[in-house]
């Protein structure tokens, strides 16, 4: 795909709208999991490992332990996952249209 053919308002507008559904459907998942705990908590297990590569990025890179590890790796982890996610669908998303027309 050529960068010139790639139209950036359009890779814009697919990235946020991924993006806003990514945050919304992971709120979702864990006020579910709080509401419900032991019935949803695989839900909770599905999300994680959904992210499970990003997060993984993020601890080698950060090199944390202890109980730094357990919880800053994964919000920055699922964030990082969030924002590269967002981007490779949308790069997607336009490389079809572009070659649709």
């Amino acid at each position: 795909m050529e960068v010139s053919r790639l139209n950036p308002r359009s890779f814009l507008k697919y990235w946020f709208l991924l993006l806003v559904a990514q945050i919304l459907g992971c709120a979702l998942i864990w006020v579910a999991v709080l509401i419900l705990s032991p019935a949803l908590d695989s839900l909770f297990e599905k999300m994680v490992f959904f992210y499970w590569p990003t997060i993984m990025l993020v601890g080698k890179l950060l090199g944390t332990s202890g109980e730094s590890a357990m919880i800053a790796v994964p919000i920055y982890g699922m964030a990082l996952g969030m924002l590269l996610y967002s981007a490779i669908i949308s790069l997607l998303v336009n490389y079809i249209k572009t070659r649709s027309r």
